[in-house]
């Protein structure tokens, strides 16, 4: 092979050049079909992808919250198709929302069969509140310049239960929660300015005494204060010590009382920079050294005393900048920061013990919980990881840990973006809520031109294997029921709890007081023309 581009070797000029040949046509062929690909994707989305999610996702359910048969019927071939939907919005005196969801299609050039679920939370004509959850079998084809409509309507099971009594109304500002969040803009590797996603985080406690939870707000670079007196809101950020932060985009905020007098200290991390630490006097914080070096992409972070000394320890979830490393390989990523453990060393520092305590986990971390999942009286630690599996350790007692993750049955794709533990079944152990993407669009995942994120020989040689994987870590939500003994059975689609959109940040709180576990998880994101069409 060296003598071949030897260029004082004129005998294998016609070798050279016909190797040169060879390789440009490679390359064309591969820059022709990757071009083709993109184009019958355009193509695809245009024609079909598209118009089927705004039939479905959103015209369908327009029309049910409108309470007006004529506009439910105008999207079906013909009446009697339609007559089951319309039966259930004749029961209903106002519809509050409605959200169709395309769990599943089969997908031809002018056909698409899909499982859709159908969700209607509303008050009935006798005033009663009511909330129903039912799959339903759609069949969609387009006729010609007519576009495409609905031409069967089949119900499934339907579920109806009584819709949950608290109604919330945003009271933020007239309660002097007065925030926006917005967020440092950051280089690529090509000198383009960039927003970066990372850099914000809510803690709440009693930070002053008095009684009433107050809250601390990150904002990249300011860390808010606001202190709570009988539910009336006073931003206090300067008087108390916080207020603008120079380096990096401070992250999760954590209230935690780590020297045991009685005060919640402050931690608070950072995307690009160091974190800081605030020990609270009950008047003011003040910044502390306290040996708390990280690897400067700090985006989760928890406290539990991890050795059973008495002092809270603190774990930290580490991430990595996308614009300068994407991860790899896709779907089972390690190429992140490692996270790290810090134990308190009772004197008002950490050390940190990351080596040491068996906690090696260079995942792309965005969220971290410690509980006892096991009942033994020790703290384990669950690590959510993004573009990855997640990451179980179980506890010796002494900060040393094992990871389980594959024998407790975590070993789930989920893409994980939150997590909270919570005994929602009141057997006396705790189960797991790990928040997830859910894609409305991820049905399209199995359309021949998708592009697929897989190199184009592994994805046309195992399409099916790669296109389910893909589709896993759009799943949306997983709950884990604890089984006892620290065994886990995942629960998401039998309880209704898989879908709660393009999941962010996720709490188990008791909203309406009635002694059982409800799910608060936030949202959003955008994709594609359909701004609501992820």
């Amino acid at each position: 092979m060296k003598d071949l581009f030897n260029p004082t070797d004129h005998s294998r000029a016609p070798a050279l050049r016909a190797f040169l040949v060879a390789q440009f046509l490679l390359i064309a062929c591969l820059a022709i079909t990757l071009v083709g690909c993109a184009s019958r994707w355009t193509r695809a989305r245009a024609d079909l992808i598209d118009p089927v999610q705004s039939l479905l996702h959103r015209k369908y359910p327009s029309a049910v919250t409108s309470l007006e048969p004529d506009l439910m019927r105008a999207l079906f071939r013909n009446e009697d198709a339609s007559k089951d939907v319309v039966e259930l919005m004749e029961r209903f005196q106002r519809v509050e929302e409605t959200r169709a969801v395309i769990d599943d299609a089969v997908i031809q050039s002018r056909r698409v069969e899909a499982a859709v679920t159908l969700e209607i939370e509303g008050v009935l004509k006798n005033g009663e509140r009511l909330y129903v959850r039912q799959p339903r079998r759609m069949v969609c084809t387009r006729v010609g310049e007519y576009g495409w409509y609905i031409d069967s309507d089949e119900g499934g099971t339907r579920f109806e239960a009584k819709a949950p009594g608290p109604r919330f109304v945003n009271e933020a500002a007239e309660r002097g929660l007065d925030f926006r969040h917005v967020t440092r803009w950051h280089d690529d590797p090509s000198g383009v300015s960039r927003r970066h996603v990372h850099g914000s985080g809510a803690a709440v406690d009693d930070v002053d005494g008095n009684g009433w939870e107050d809250v601390v707000l990150v904002n990249s670079d300011r860390i808010e204060l606001f202190l709570n007196t009988e539910g009336t809101f006073t931003k206090a950020s300067a008087a108390w010590g916080l207020g603008t932060v120079l380096e990096g985009n401070r992250t999760c905020p954590l209230l935690s009382d780590f020297d045991n007098d009685g005060h919640p200290d402050l931690f608070v991390g950072a995307d690009f920079g160091q974190p800081v630490f605030y020990r609270n006097t009950g008047t003011r914080f003040e910044a502390e050294d306290v040996g708390l070096v990280t690897e400067g992409m700090t985006v989760a972070a928890c406290s539990a005393d991890f050795n059973g000394d008495g002092y809270l320890d603190l774990f930290l979830g580490n991430h990595e900048d996308p614009y300068h490393r994407a991860p790899q390989p896709q779907g089972y990523a390690r190429n992140a920061k490692a996270d790290q453990l810090f134990l308190n060393q009772g004197d008002g520092t950490f050390r940190d013990t990351t080596r040491e305590s068996g906690i090696d986990n260079p995942g792309w971390s965005l969220t971290c919980a410690a509980a006892d999942h096991d009942n033994d009286g020790d703290v384990d630690l669950f690590i959510g990881n993004d573009f990855g599996g997640d990451s179980m350790y179980e506890n010796d007692g002494h900060a040393r840990f094992r990871e389980v993750t594959k024998d407790v049955g975590l070993n789930v794709a989920v893409a994980a973006m939150s997590s909270d533990w919570g005994d929602f079944d009141g057997d006396g152990d705790f189960d797991l809520f790990v928040a997830g993407m859910s894609s409305r669009a991820d049905w399209a995942i199995d359309h021949p031109a998708y592009p697929s994120p897989a190199p184009w020989l592994v994805d046309t040689l195992f399409r099916k294997y790669v296109r389910a994987e893909i589709r896993e870590f759009f799943h949306g939500n997983r709950l884990f029921e604890n089984l006892g003994g620290g065994q886990f059975r995942e629960i998401s689609t039998e309880t209704g709890t898989v879908n709660t959109g393009w999941a962010w940040s996720s709490v188990w709180v008791d909203f309406d007081n009635d002694g059982l576990l409800d799910i608060y998880s936030s949202n959003g994101m955008i994709s594609g023309p359909l701004k609501d069409d992820l």
